[in-house]
């Protein structure tokens, strides 16, 4: 067919899932927003103070994406085949999302949040994570989706981690 397009998993993934359109993967951030608060100091003046938060009403957003990741892997992971210890795991998270989210997100708490659900569904313990390879990335249909790539590392199975050096013998 002239318009369809066929993908096939890279070889060096044990498992390849994700979701497709929908609502942007959250941030624990998300549930935050910054918190309006003046400081009188003893003479009277006022100051504002920075970096407090408060939680936002009604942002169930994390929930909802964790129990619907949680869903979708646990179909994918069932019947023995979650990564337990002391099995090492590399992780591949490619994360699509509009181009106002893409500016307002940093990649580490789309990971992070990532991560916390698929832990106690595809692995045991997210500490058995030894390589994170992650990219965010405008959609070009300005959509926002997420594959995740899952390996268990072997001797044999390097992963994509095993191509890559950041230095050598010289």
């Amino acid at each position: 067919m002239e318009n369809s397009v066929k993908y096939v998993a890279n070889p060096k993934l044990d498992f390849l899932f994700g979701m497709y359109g929908g609502v942007p993967i959250p941030t624990k951030q998300d549930k935050f927003v910054p918190a309006d608060l003046v400081q009188i100091n003893d003479d009277g003046s006022e100051e504002v103070l920075k970096n407090f938060y408060t939680k936002k009403p009604n942002s169930k957003s994390v929930e909802e994406f964790t129990n619907h990741l949680r869903e979708i892997a646990t179909d994918i992971f069932r019947n023995g085949k979650r990564l337990d210890k002391p099995n090492l795991i590399e992780v591949v998270i490619s994360v699509s999302i509009t181009e106002r989210r893409f500016k307002e997100v940093d990649i580490d708490n789309l990971c992070k949040c990532i991560l916390d659900a698929l832990n106690t569904v595809a692995f045991e313990d997210d500490s058995q994570i030894v390589s994170l390879i992650a990219d965010k990335h405008i959609h070009p249909m300005k959509i926002n989706a997420l594959l995740i790539g899952i390996t268990k590392l072997t001797e044999e199975r390097k992963g994509f981690r095993g191509e890559m050096s950041l230095f050598g013998k010289g």
